[in-house]
């Protein structure tokens, strides 16, 4: 499967070719080529400025690759081509687009909705588009090829693979837990959070499938028992004749009991859902932001090349393309459980992209400390102090002794200089964790994830530094022949942290390749290393499930009850893991 920036290079190449065909295939006269327009081929003029939009278009996209705009310290970069494009290629198709009443009654009239120019925000949610599409193409062509002959359920195993990925990556943290409000991509990235942010990023990667999704609220109150009596809320997606429901909080789709007319583990309905007490009056809440329904979308979703392509627009009442509403087919989808009027937006995922853009310094600070880790390992180039031989600027008129006098005093200076800042002595962030981690999760399990993060991981396991000191120095100095040099406490921490994600997302890596054996030893290493560390209850139930795949029940069993603590943030999963074996 090709990334986002071999896509684009493979788009920039084929624009490069045509080009070359235009101009270079018909090498004739100037004669020839005016007697050709004469003959009623489009205007040159005209297809120089389409051939300019495209190219601005690609290069917009290409600021807007995943990996690149993770780099970029400020995000109104990366949205300067596309502003670019569409104030010279598509400024009137933007202002000639209305959003219908209906719709402004929905979102609100916010400049999120009808603003004609991008913001950071929609670089943001550009880019988590592009990671989602990546994400749910490597899922469902790894799940369609294990796909076992004859069966027919490929559209729900997928569904249900993308489910499990993202159940898998993004771990339960505390209720108790004060996190800093985060954006989808950056939940993505760090891999922890809560069950609304598994639903939110399940809906929106569900869009790049073409497939709908809604949250499904209870207005009764909850008790103790399983999903549909102790969730307040759940989240059903809906297929072509059915569809499945699924509890974010437990990470599983919610099966139906065994009966005389119901299969084993067969999934839940919705129809199903609404015989149950508490289920028989949901309320209906659509996952999407605001950016989803603006115009500039349509029009960028309509002009990216093939290679390019995600879905960015969602038309969600009507009047502004010919794509269906997305009220009507949630309203079709529910077999008249509910009405157009009782669907509503789901609040949750605008109020994150607000609440991440705006946090205070407290907060900011915690999100800083949180992202160290991704700019490990720090990398140094060796200290290679010049000779004699190699130095061109020694004047020519000295003396041997004054020469060697010279580049002594030039090798102190460089010594010196390298000793005194931090970047030359301790190195600077490589970003390699961030680069392995976005791989990662645009769904990328070749082993060359597995191998930059094995890299990270020894190259942040040292704490000091070792430096060779030259000769003339150490005579002059008294310096040993060895220096070694703690790091500072920064990239001690930076080191630590980036070692133990390491290796736990090495492990993920390991379980998306279906190489269970060899997970479950690289979860057991993590927790003899980091007994106490965050990662240890996910390791716990990876290491279970990785045990079920081998039909190690037993072995599982006592694994799980080993994480069936309070302590755990996913018990519940825990819980009804056991019940089941």
């Amino acid at each position: 499967m090709f990334s986002a920036s071999q896509r684009l290079c493979v788009a920039s190449f084929a624009f490069f070719l045509s080009l070359c065909l235009a101009t270079a295939g018909c090498s004739g006269s100037r004669e020839a080529t005016e007697s050709t327009e004469s003959a009623g081929t489009p205007d040159s003029q005209t297809e120089t400025a389409a051939e300019r939009c495209r190219k601005k278009l690609a290069a917009a996209i290409r600021r807007l690759d995943p990996e690149t705009v993770a780099l970029q310290e400020d995000p109104e970069r990366s949205i300067n081509g596309l502003n670019a494009w569409i104030s010279s290629c598509a400024k009137d198709e933007v202002a000639a687009i209305e959003l219908s009443e209906a719709t402004l009654a929905m979102v609100g009239d916010s400049a999120r909705a009808t603003a004609g120019r991008y913001t950071a925000n929609d670089g943001a949610y550009i880019r988590d588009c592009i990671v989602l599409r990546n994400l749910t193409e490597a899922i469902s062509e790894h799940s369609g090829a294990s796909l076992e002959e004859g069966e027919t359920h490929a559209d729900s195993n997928r569904i249900v693979a993308v489910f499990e990925w993202i159940v898998r990556h993004v771990s339960l943290i505390s209720p108790t837990e004060n996190r800093p409000p985060l954006a989808l991509f950056d939940i993505l990235l760090t891999g922890r959070g809560t069950p609304e942010d598994r639903a939110w990023i399940f809906g929106e990667a569900l869009r790049q499938m073409q497939i709908d999704a809604v949250i499904i609220s209870s207005q009764q109150e909850a008790v103790e028992g399983d999903s549909l009596n102790s969730a307040n809320w759940l989240v059903a997606v809906f297929l072509e004749t059915t569809s499945i429901v699924f509890d974010a909080a437990t990470g599983i789709p919610i099966t139906k009991e065994q009966s005389e007319d119901a299969t084993e583990n067969s999934f839940l309905s919705v129809s199903d859902l609404a015989q149950h007490d508490r289920w028989k009056s949901p309320g209906v809440q659509l996952i999407a932001q605001t950016s989803a329904f603006a115009p500039r979308m349509l029009v960028l979703q309509e002009q990216l090349a093939a290679e390019d392509s995600a879905i960015l627009f969602e038309e969600l009442t009507g009047g502004v393309s010919k794509i269906a509403p997305l009220v009507d087919r949630i309203k079709e989808a529910g077999n008249g459980l509910w009405t157009a009027e009782q669907i509503a937006l789901w609040p949750y995922p605008e109020q994150q992209v607000i609440a991440s853009n705006s946090v205070d310094q407290k907060q900011k600070k915690d999100v800083k400390q949180m992202m160290r880790a991704f700019q490990a390992p720090f990398e140094r180039k060796d200290f290679a102090p010049e000779n004699a031989e190699e130095l061109t600027t020694v004047p020519e008129e000295l003396t041997d002794t004054e020469r060697q006098t010279y580049v002594q005093q030039r090798l102190m200076q460089s010594f010196e200089r390298m000793m005194e800042s931090s970047d030359e002595l301790f190195g600077k962030p490589s970003n390699g964790l961030l680069k392995a981690r976005v791989s990662q999760i645009q769904g990328m399990t070749d082993t060359g994830v597995i191998q930059q993060l094995q890299q990270v991981r020894i190259a942040s396991m040292q704490d000091a530094l070792r430096i060779r000191v030259p000769q003339a120095i150490q005579e002059q100095n008294g310096y040993p022949p060895i220096m070694s040099i703690p790091f500072p406490e920064l990239i001690r921490e930076v080191n630590q942290s980036s070692t133990g994600d390491s290796l736990y997302w090495t492990a993920l890596c390991q379980m998306d390749r279906e190489e269970y054996g060899t997970a479950i030893i690289t979860l057991l290493n993590y927790r003899r290393q980091y007994p106490e560390g965050k990662w240890k209850y996910s390791t716990l139930i990876n290491q279970a499930l990785s045990l079920l795949q081998q039909e190690r029940v037993q072995d599982a069993t006592e694994i799980l009850k080993e994480a069936d603590v309070e302590a755990n943030p996913e018990r519940s999963r825990v819980q009804h893991l056991l019940k089941t074996l």
